[in-house]
């Protein structure tokens, strides 16, 4: 994946809260079309860094660009990034009181200038793609935890992002509605979707990811292919994940 076109570009990011260190000297690059998984112990920075590759946080050290674009850069420059980077998360983030339809158009339309005729034509087409294109006039309590985070990913979608960011969208999730989620990344990823991941599936890791980044206290460890990574590990810290997780 080297000859292509660096889509993500960490180098030497600090990211610190008080006197806690939760990213220290972080480089790493995510290139056009590739999965890279981020796994990890709790704590270890995962989120931090995927939330920094979004300008959702603030650092205190290195560089990040996205896109081209370096970080945190001028509002409309962070507004652009946004944008062009989607992000799911844990929480689903829909609001209660909207249907599907207007949580999936509020943000094109408000930020894109979309006329409604479009934004619904293209609310409907996202939510095709995840799968629940018959929910579009229902309400977020009327969908399960696993409809609800295919609804949040159709919702990034709809900004046609050129990557996209998930920390952790399977965990709040019951065990059974995991698998309907995963299935909708699969496909993205088959699309050639540029994704970074952060997740404690590790099956998922292993069958989508280009690579695997293990972080440990505010470190990447090891970088690796799923096969090496899995069936070789050079860590010892990874060696004791792994005994853990799988």
């Amino acid at each position: 994946m080297t000859d292509k076109e660096v889509v993500i570009d960490c180098r030497n990011v600090v990211k610190t809260y008080g006197s806690f260190t939760a990213l220290n000297d972080v480089s790493t690059s995510i290139h056009r079309g590739e999965v890279v998984c981020v796994v990890g112990p709790s704590g270890s920075g995962k989120s931090t860094l995927l939330r920094t590759c979004n300008g959702l946080e603030t650092i205190q050290g290195g560089t990040i660009e996205v896109l081209g674009q370096h970080m945190p850069g001028t509002r409309k420059e962070l507004e652009t990034i946004r944008r062009r980077a989607g992000m799911v998360f844990q929480s689903f983030n829909l609001f209660d009181h909207m249907s599907i339809r207007e949580n999936l158009v509020l943000a094109p339309i408000t930020t894109l200038g979309l006329d409604r005729s479009t934004a619904d034509q293209r609310a409907q087409d996202s939510l095709d793609r995840v799968g629940i294109g018959n929910q579009i006039d229902k309400y977020p309590n009327q969908l399960s935890g696993g409809q609800q985070q295919r609804v949040a990913i159709a919702r990034a979608l709809m900004m046609q992002p050129e990557v996209m960011l998930f920390d952790e969208p399977t965990s709040a999730l019951d065990p059974e509605m995991v698998g309907e989620v995963l299935d909708v990344m699969r496909d993205l990823a088959a699309q050639g979707m540029t994704m970074a991941v952060v997740t404690h599936e590790m099956g998922f890791a292993r069958e989508v990811g280009d690579r695997i980044l293990f972080m440990a206290d505010g470190q990447i460890l090891v970088d690796q292919p799923p096969d090496t990574f899995f069936t070789i590990p050079t860590d010892e810290r990874l060696t004791t994940f792994l005994s853990k997780v799988l």
